[in-house]
């Protein structure tokens, strides 16, 4: 008497779209089975189904829910029936394996479409030779993909994925597909860090602020020191697109500019180099009082240095004395009180008005930085073994030739004002001693400093004469 065999039936579809899925849907590849199998007169014991699942390299490949569910079943199962041999795997690695497995637990495997019984020698060669097809064709369908992505991007379309911070998506105005355009908000956003960096900010600093305003990163929480990093230092913000690793380039060798950049190349060269790792041992040399660098003498026009006094309280004093130079009547006064009346004449002055950043660019230089940047990116492609030497050497040259160019032209800086939507006071309350150095500078050149009244305890007001920045107050 002979046993009836038993069967599982496998299913499997990479995007499952409900049961009106008009592809290979899991209802056909499961009627499919079915039908073999009541031809075969085996017993169907189960159906195992993998949804939404992929069975390319870039998958679970053989580590899919499925799979193992039918791996726990090897003891009751004679056949694993599918509908096609892509079902169950994209690549003859994957395909060879799952088949050994298989066979050592005493089962077959059964292709529906290509009729393969592989308990048979021609059956496991002819499989083998299906499969290498299968894997032929999923290579074929890759590379077609990315030639497309390739060319959405060159053409400065949107080719989906992760949209930038300071971007968003917007219909095509020139022909089919999307675009990016700058986000109003997100792209102030990015404006604001760019002038708070490039004026001695903190990366620390710019992300507390940010959490604190309720700013919040794409996909992420919350801002971190690595975040506005990235963010700064990245691509995307010069309109620039990254592909297979690098920054897509035109003939000429220059990146392809996709969408309107936030910032210059110059303003990004800034950044990348305020941003660079610092060498081992070099730590940055920070001013060690609010008013450091401020604060004249009246005696003698020297800066004040600080100091501490004899009782141990940390002082402005003329430090001219000690350069072995004479003040006719050099000044000392108490740190701590100087910051705090700089600090309310500050507030009470210019508190209320609107904080404009200044940025400055050369718009020369930053081409020529940009033509750098292509002549080394040029040259090291030519140590690819498939590059296409006699083709870059001639980008190579053509570079050379721009860069001279422009090295002869004269640097013409321009400078932008960027208004940063928020007020002195607003600002002053939530950035760093260095954020409040620059803001004291923004407003004021410098502050002149008088001989205090002997046997008078405190700081009078009447001893600091501001000298405002043009717009910054009345000087006295």
């Amino acid at each position: 008497m002979t046993t009836e065999r038993t069967a599982i039936v496998y299913v499997r579809l990479s995007s499952h779209r409900g049961e009106a899925d008009p592809s290979t849907s899991p209802e056909r590849q499961e009627a499919a089975c079915r039908a073999y199998a009541a031809a075969k007169g085996w017993h169907v014991i189960d159906v195992v189904r993998d949804l939404d699942v992929s069975g390319s390299d870039k998958g679970l490949r053989l580590d899919r829910p499925g799979l193992h569910a039918i791996r726990d079943r090897w003891a009751d199962v004679d056949v694993v029936i599918f509908a096609k041999l892509d079902r169950l795997a994209r690549n003859v690695i994957d395909f060879r394996a799952f088949a050994d497995e298989a066979e050592q637990h005493g089962a077959a495997l059964v292709s529906v479409a290509e009729s393969l019984d592989l308990t048979t020698p021609s059956g496991r060669f002819v499989a083998t030779i299906l499969a290498a097809f299968a894997e032929m064709e999923a290579a074929t369908i890759a590379a077609r993909v990315a030639d497309g992505i390739d060319g959405v991007r060159r053409a400065g379309r949107f080719a989906g994925g992760n949209v930038p911070y300071g971007y968003r998506t917007a219909a095509n105005p020139d022909g089919p597909g999307r675009v990016l355009v700058p986000d109003p908000d997100e792209s102030a956003v990015v404006r604001q860090l760019v002038a708070t960096v490039l004026d001695g900010g903190s990366l620390y600093a710019a992300a507390q602020d940010l959490n604190a305003r309720g700013i919040r990163p794409r996909r992420a929480k919350e801002w971190s020191i690595q975040s506005v990093r990235q963010l700064l230092v990245g691509d995307a913000i010069l309109g620039r697109v990254v592909h297979r690793g690098d920054v897509l380039r035109g003939d000429d060798g220059l990146p392809v500019v996709a969408w309107t950049p936030l910032v210059t190349v110059d303003e990004a060269m800034r950044l990348r180099a305020a941003l660079a790792p610092k060498p081992a041992g070099e730590r940055r040399r920070r001013a060690a009082r609010l008013a450091s660098g401020l604060l004249r003498c009246s005696g003698c026009d020297a800066p004040l240095r600080v100091g501490v006094n004899g009782a141990g309280v940390p002082t402005y004093r003329c430090a001219t004395r000690s350069s072995g130079r004479l003040c006719p009547s050099p000044v000392s006064v108490n740190a701590d009180a100087v910051d705090d009346l700089l600090t309310a004449e500050l507030l009470a002055t210019v508190g209320r008005f609107e904080v404009v950043d200044v940025i400055t660019s050369a718009p020369e230089v930053a081409g020529l930085a940009e033509v750098e940047e292509a002549i080394r990116a040029t040259a090291a492609r030519m140590a690819d073994p498939s590059a296409d030497v006699p083709a870059l050497v001639e980008r190579l040259t053509a570079l050379r030739a721009r860069r001279e160019e422009l090295a002869a032209q004269p640097a013409a800086p321009t400078t932008t004002a960027v208004p940063s939507g928020e007020t002195f006071a607003e600002r002053w309350a939530r950035v760093d001693v260095d954020g409040r150095r620059a803001l004291l500078a923004d407003a004021i050149a410098a502050v002149v400093v008088r001989p205090g009244v002997r046997g008078r305890r405190g700081v009078d007001a009447s001893r600091l004469r501001i000298d405002w920045r043009e717009g910054g107050g009345d000087a006295d």
